[in-house]
């Protein structure tokens, strides 16, 4: 008998778990299931996290009893979720736990036949507890809680490997790879999120998996969520650590590892190259940063690499001219190879190119300033700055000291505090000037002037607040005469050039 056909028991006492109200619904359905003559446990994260001391998300329950004859059960209600043949052997069903309605999922007992990449093809077969917990991913996350008896059934040494903080593959770690490569993402996130280490052998297997292609073998938006938990945790830093250490960084993102050796200049960044500065970064980021923050933190300056110009003299430095732009460009395109939404891809674009000009908004006229303030991602873009300058070691500085920030920092909470109506001026709302206005009063203008004339007017209006009709009046006219002007000397070169 192996370790891992290992089976053994421990008391809810001895392993510290104390149940609280959060449970509620997952004990009420055992009990259920229970009262019909069927197993009943609850398996998985959930069994591992209330040995850790921590909150588990959701709780998972597995029963011997068939789908039918769980959704034959008077107690529960049909949720509205349809199963997808993915979730074969999956039912979901609604339990009414002290006045609230709660959606739980039951799976009925399996074991993986033929199993397939990234198991959507798997052909499965109910079974019994051990070959349900043996289909699972790492010892830890096959922990089953037996309610009735008050003990946890493990048959492959989880619970010590919670104890050594191991993270390891149940049986034979290729073959877990293989049946889903995304567990090398999981490992990973798994290993930072709980603080634990890699046992050995997982190491080894990742580590081959990885050269013979399999990460390449994930589906797209599988990998791209697990690289955005992994990001969004506060063990960011040590997560990509590990992705770059087994050779997986290289592969997803090699715009990012492209940073290694990429000097910058010390007088601004004595912490080191763009790759130290790309790993600072994260630790500064805010404690639940948004998805678009961590992205945009990640790739901000993966445009200097490309960009880089040597020093001309001994008087000049390093330079990244427009790497600003030449970096969103590229998160554009890495954005839409992970396949994120257009309007995740715009968001972190727009803060991208705009990490760099942010530092300028104090001295910007007022409509430059509305336009940056009003962006739906400048929240971020504000994050990104504190995080990118106290990152950025400079001689004589402490890094908690951050130029202009508090400026900046002051006009965002200025124009938070404004109503909506009176963060952009707008010339139609507030005055009634619009294309509408200007045919009626100066009668038949072309379509671009028509456009020019308005966004003169609107900078005028944003950056000087007049109110005064006469004003605009006068302005219009003199940028029509100026127009035909214009007109008559074209005009006039075009006959000269025939």
């Amino acid at each position: 008998m192996t370790r891992f056909e290992k089976y053994s028991t421990a008391s809810l006492k001895s392993l510290g778990i104390k149940l609280g109200s959060d449970v509620g619904p997952a004990i009420n359905a055992a009990e259920i299931i229970y009262s019909h003559g069927f197993e009943a446990y609850i398996i998985g994260g959930a069994v591992r996290d209330l040995i850790l001391g921590r909150e588990p998300k959701d709780f998972d329950l597995v029963t011997n009893a068939r789908p039918d004859q769980i959704m034959n059960m008077p107690e529960f209600k049909t949720s509205k979720y349809k199963d997808t043949a993915q979730a074969f052997g999956v039912t979901r069903v609604v339990l009414s736990h002290k006045g609230v309605e709660s959606e739980i999922e039951i799976a009925t007992f399996r074991k993986d036949i033929e199993a397939h990449l990234g198991r959507k093809a798997t052909k499965i077969e109910f079974a019994d507890l051990k070959d349900d917990a043996m289909r699972r991913d790492f010892t830890i996350n096959a922990l089953a809680l037996d309610l009735s008896a008050g003990q946890v059934i493990d048959y492959v040494g989880g619970i010590d490997d919670l104890n050594d903080k191991y993270i390891r593959f149940i049986g034979r770690p290729e073959d877990r790879i293989k049946e889903d490569p995304l567990r090398i993402m999981r490992a990973v996130r798994f290993k930072n999120r709980l603080d634990f280490y890699y046992h050995p052998q997982t190491v080894e297997a990742i580590k081959s998996a990885v050269e013979r292609g399999y990460v390449e073998k994930i589906a797209v938006d599988r990998l791209r969520d697990e690289l955005t938990r992994l990001l969004i945790h506060p063990s960011r830093r040590s997560a990509i650590k590990d992705l770059d250490e087994l050779g997986i960084l290289d592969r997803v993102l090699p715009e990012v590892t492209a940073g290694k050796g990429v000097k910058q200049p010390r007088n601004f960044h004595m912490e080191g190259d763009v790759w130290r500065h790309e790993l600072l970064i994260l630790d500064y980021l805010p404690s639940r940063p948004s998805k678009r923050l961590v992205w945009s933190a990640l790739l901000h300056d993966i445009g200097k690499g490309p960009t880089l110009t040597k020093p001309l003299s001994i008087l000049d430095r390093l330079r990244f001219n427009r790497h600003y732009a030449v970096g969103a460009e590229m998160a554009k395109a890495i954005l839409k190879r992970l396949k994120f939404s257009n309007r995740d891809i715009n968001d972190i674009y727009w803060i991208i190119y705009h990490h760099m000009s942010i530092d300028d908004l104090p001295s910007m006229k007022p409509s430059h300033q509305q336009r940056m303030l009003g962006n739906p991602a400048f929240e971020d873009l504000l994050e990104l700055h504190r995080a990118d300058a106290a990152s950025s070691w400079r001689p004589g500085r402490s890094r908690d000291k951050i130029p202009k920030f508090r400026k900046i920092e002051h006009l965002w909470h200025q124009y938070k505090s404004k109503t909506p109506e009176l963060r952009q001026p707008s010339l139609k709302k507030d005055l009634g000037i619009d294309g509408d206005w200007l045919i009626e009063k100066f009668g038949d203008i072309s379509g671009p002037l028509i456009g020019k004339i308005l966004a003169e007017l609107d900078e005028m209006y944003r950056n000087r607040g007049i109110t005064d009709m006469k004003a605009y009046d006068k302005k219009v006219r003199e940028m029509l005469r100026k127009g035909k002007r214009l007109g008559k000397i074209n005009q006039a070169k075009a006959r000269l050039i025939k």
